[in-house]
């Protein structure tokens, strides 16, 4: 959701980025990737792109100091009693485990926000048997004073207080560097003339049906299929594929971009809006008082298309209910923002009538729009939403405790609701058990009995069937497919939203009956390609912009446009395994963070398309506070020290650095790292694995060191912080508090 992400950072889709409005930052919330190309960024999610390896130049060494060494605190020992002491702009953040010592400072007059835990060992998974994005950050970096602090901001509701534990968590991530920032990408638009109506999301991609062209666009054949692109047919040449077409296993950008066209969510976004969610197939919604159990009203009328076997499914409450807890069941990469949060097996379907009985008791509040204020009655609830069509029951979302950003979770689209009823009937060991299963439930009352149906991981048969023959719910649906060469989207005749195409088209179909998607890894073909008008965007390396700004089709008044719109949220950074040595010395990860040339990678890699960062929060969002942190610069002297410092003979190690193929911008980077951490004595090797490849062994720990990007799921500092840092430490205490002295504190964890 979520790499240039997975969600956890990924996918090459369409390259279409735009500046995000200051508000947008300011709006709640919170995935796999993103790709340093003018291609999707990845969800909550990581990203890829290709051309052949070019020379790059070495950076010479420099005597230049640094202000500031990279730890201005130093992490206490992790079986060690004393807590750790963070400054922030407006606080210290002091955080430990119970009966912690705390050191004595001066707290300058401002506030002490303290954070007490106890790690449960019992259910903290090793991280050996941990899964990136999953269990656990993507570098397999633990640290139970970050991740107190991390699962302490995601539960805590005060601004003041949430901003500055994630200042704490954005200059640990600063100091002890799991993970090497490398940038924050500026958004870029590239694009035909022809094209009218792009927008840009920075967790949802376009829909194709949204977007228009110049009916006089000139049509040109594809080469296959007898498709052409021209003004009914929206074509994106790009690289990469994605990862699965099983929405519940899907964390990266691509698979993202495609489901957000071919599925359909509880509640969505409209265009570019960031801070106001509306219906999609949730009528209306609303939650108790303390906001731990969610109530959504179905839509009615709404079906599946099994375009497979053509054949439609109705969707009623019982589907959503299912989507939810089969991600939760399932395990897999995105699993961690259901998991996380929902109860699934507390969680039910209701009727109609159950949920209008629970209404008039009181108790429970809707906000939408004007309105915010208690409800009594479902025909009260619809009329705040201003829906009087039918509906297809009430789904009660459990929540484990309040958490802001959970209808943005909701919006994405790897919550893209899938019928139950479509996996029994094509998952052989299911068939014939439909009703079965139903009854065991109670029909949707008692979910945890589908246990007995669904199984875990990728070997599940319901994931295998939906990895390869995805049903659609939304504008689009997928009509064939070629691994590695292309996919091909058609419109929906059964989409249930057809009155929005008669208003924009004034027929029950888009401007765009299709979409294709070209996949090519290589750089230079992809720019012959979008040139010669077979697409309408492409996913073009930002080193190569200048090769098609400004051209002309010829004969025709049509050129191709580049676009640049301002800072992006979307991130590109660099993966260490700090289960390995020697990226498990910390001095180790500050060195080779010395051996970074971040000035020419800026200039030489991104034309100047991406800005620095100095740790897991992208600028825009709370806790990124540049001015609390160490700003790195190209230093080989230093990092000669800290190696020298850390111990360890560098002609020990071979480190083997991966990207994704196709990715030329990541490509660069590692040919560059290969020469400047070869000079310091490392032995380097540059390897390119496809994109799902990568996926597949990095979430297992199978690597040394891999670039990816991060695309945010949604719009909140925790979707970095907890993706990319949280090490996977459970703890069986918890708690935040707020004092004036240090003399409190010291109380505070002694009591």
């Amino acid at each position: 959701m979520a790499l240039e992400n997975r969600r956890l950072l990924v996918g090459a889709a369409i390259v279409i980025i735009v500046l995000i409005a200051a508000v947008f930052f300011l709006a709640a919330r919170e995935e796999a990737p993103v790709e340093e190309t003018t291609t999707p960024a990845e969800t909550g999610t990581p990203v890829e792109e290709e051309t052949t390896p070019e020379k790059t130049e070495t950076p010479t060494e420099t005597e230049e100091e640094t202000e500031t060494t990279p730890a201005e605190e130093t992490t206490p020992e992790m079986e060690g009693p004393e807590a750790l002491v963070i400054e922030t702009s407006q606080a210290f953040v002091v955080v430990g485990p119970e009966g912690a010592s705390v050191p004595d400072f001066d707290n300058k007059g401002k506030p002490i926000i303290a954070v007490k835990f106890s790690v449960d060992e019992e259910n903290t998974k090793p991280l050996e048997e941990s899964v990136a994005f999953v269990d656990t950050s993507p570098s397999f970096y633990r640290n139970e004073y970050a991740d107190a602090l991390i699962l302490a901001g995601r539960k805590i509701a005060d601004p003041f207080v949430r901003e500055q534990i994630y200042e704490a968590v954005y200059k640990l991530s600063n100091q002890e560097l799991p993970l090497w920032w490398l940038g924050q990408y500026k958004v870029v638009f590239v694009y035909w003339s022809w094209v009218e109506g792009l927008y840009y999301h920075p967790t949802l991609d376009i829909r194709f049906d949204l977007i228009t062209e110049d009916s006089d666009a000139p049509v040109v054949d594809l080469g296959f299929g007898g498709y052409q692109n021209g003004p009914n047919t929206w074509v994106d040449v790009t690289f990469g594929w994605p990862s699965t077409f099983d929405p519940a296993a899907n964390y990266e950008t691509f698979g993202w971009h495609i489901w957000h066209n071919i599925g359909q969510t509880l509640v969505t976004f409209w265009k570019d809006d960031t801070k106001n969610l509306i219906p999609e197939l949730a009528v209306a919604w609303a939650s108790n008082e303390d906001s731990t159990e969610w109530y959504f009203v179905i839509r009615g009328g709404v079906v599946a298309y099994d375009n497979w076997n053509d054949k439609t499914y109705e969707i009623s409450a019982l589907d959503i209910l299912f989507t939810i807890w089969r991600i939760n069941r399932l395990g897999l990469d995105p699993s961690w923002m259901i998991t996380e949060f929902v109860d699934v097996n507390n969680s039910m379907v209701l009727s109609e009538e159950e949920f209008d009985q629970l209404l008039s008791g009181g108790g429970i509040y809707a906000s939408y729009g004007d309105f915010s204020g208690e409800v009594k009655s479902l025909q009260e609830l619809l009329q705040v939403f201003g829906y009087d069509g039918e509906t297809a029951g009430v789904v009660k979302i459990k929540l484990y405790y309040p958490y802001a950003p959970i209808l943005s979770i909701f919006a994405d689209p790897f919550t893209s609701v899938i019928p139950m009823k479509y996996v029994f009937d094509n998952v052989e060991e299911l068939q014939g058990k439909y009703e079965e299963a139903l009854e065991a439930s109670d029909y949707g009352k008692n979910p945890a009995a589908w246990e007995a149906y669904i199984g875990t991981g990728e070997n599940d048969p319901s994931h295998i069937l939906l990895h390869q023959k995805p049903i659609a719910t939304g504008p689009y649906y997928i009509k064939e497919y070629k691994e590695q060469s292309y996919i091909v989207l058609e419109y929906n005749p059964y989409y249930w939203n057809k009155a929005l195409w008669q208003e924009m088209f004034g027929e029950d179909k888009p401007q765009h009956e299709r979409a294709i998607f070209l996949i090519n890894d290589d750089a230079v073909a992809r720019i012959e390609t979008l040139k010669s008008g077979q697409a309408d965007t492409g996913a073009i390396p930002l080193d190569r912009l200048e090769d098609v700004s400004g051209y002309q089709m010829p004969g025709t008044d049509y050129t191709i446009i580049v676009e640049e719109k301002g800072l992006s949220p979307t991130i590109v950074f660099i993966v260490p395994n700090a289960l390995k040595e020697p990226f498990n010395n910390v001095l180790v990860r500050q060195a080779l963070m010395y051996a970074i040339p971040f000035d020419q990678i800026q200039t030489s890699v991104y034309a100047g398309y991406i800005e620095r960062l100095y740790g897991v929060l992208p600028a825009g969002f709370p806790g990124h506070n540049d001015d609390i942190v160490v700003k790195y610069t190209f230093d080989l002297n230093k990092a000669r020290q800290l190696i020298s410092e850390s111990g360890i003979n560098p002609s020990d190690y071979t480190i083997k650095i991966w990207y994704n193929k196709g990715n030329t911008q990541r490509e660069k980077i590692a040919n560059m790292l290969k020469t400047i951490w070869g000079n310091l004595g490392f032995n380097v090797v540059v390897e390119p694995l496809e994109w799902p490849t990568l996926l597949d062994r990095t979430e297992k720990g199978d690597f040394d060191v891999w670039i990816v990007g991060w695309a945010p799921d949604y719009i909140d500092p925790d979707n970095y912080a907890g993706p990319l840092m949280y090490g996977g430490t459970k703890f069986k205490v918890l708690e935040t508090q707020q004092f004036d002295s240090v003399d409190s504190v010291k109380d505070f964890f002694k009591g």
